[in-house]
């Protein structure tokens, strides 16, 4: 597990997410083990810590159609699936019963925009696509996310050319909700590691 007190937030992840195709979870009331328990693994002890490099390449192996690497951070479990699409994806309410509340961060590099799930006490709240305010049930971010330069439409928006509404909205959600990632520990070291699908899913979210 890494060092809960390297607290990078997660404003950097437009660094590695799209080019590692990386799916992220945060959950806050349950402990890592048992945040990728819910993801699809087997409970137990992890096989190995192993770097991101080397859970890109197991990932679509046989056996290991999809592999998380975890850890803890500012209160908050997180876990990190490469390539394949996490469990966490495509409503899954089931991750947060139990009064867990549960962030979904997927790039979808084959298939963008990228987009952000919650989930808390086994409801999904909502959902919405990176770039565009959410409303509904996450209505209220947003304020934070108009005072950070971010419209729906970006015909109306003042901000320059080159404004990284992901690396925006990210930091939002940062703030918010204090999630962080030791980034270090993400890129170049060695994490716990776990099988959290055997098999290619057959629909999206298994």
């Amino acid at each position: 597990m890494t060092d809960g007190e390297i607290r990078d937030g997660i404003s950097w992840l437009p660094d590695v997410w799209l080019s590692h195709s990386l799916n992220v979870t945060f959950a806050r009331g349950v402990d890592p083990e048992g945040l990728v328990v819910r993801l699809g693994a087997a409970s137990g002890t992890p096989f190995g810590h192993i770097t991101s490099a080397e859970a890109a390449s197991m990932t679509g192996s046989e056996g290991y159609a999809r592999v998380a690497r975890f850890g803890e951070c500012g209160g908050w479990s997180f876990a990190l699936e490469p390539i394949a699409p996490s469990a966490g994806w495509w409503g899954r309410p089931g991750l947060s019963a139990g009064g867990v509340e549960v962030l979904h961060l997927t790039p979808k590099a084959h298939q963008p925009p990228p987009e952000v799930w919650y989930y808390r006490d086994g409801v999904t709240v909502d959902r919405f696509r990176i770039g565009e305010i959410p409303d509904e049930g996450l209505e209220f971010l947003a304020p934070a996310f108009e005072e950070a330069g971010i419209v729906d439409d970006p015909l109306m928006s003042d901000q320059p050319e080159d404004f990284d509404e992901v690396r925006a909205t990210l930091k939002v959600l940062e703030e918010h909700f204090g999630l962080s990632l030791p980034r270090r520990a993400v890129i170049e070291g060695r994490l716990p590691t776990v099988v959290t699908a055997t098999r290619l899913p057959d629909n999206l979210g298994e």
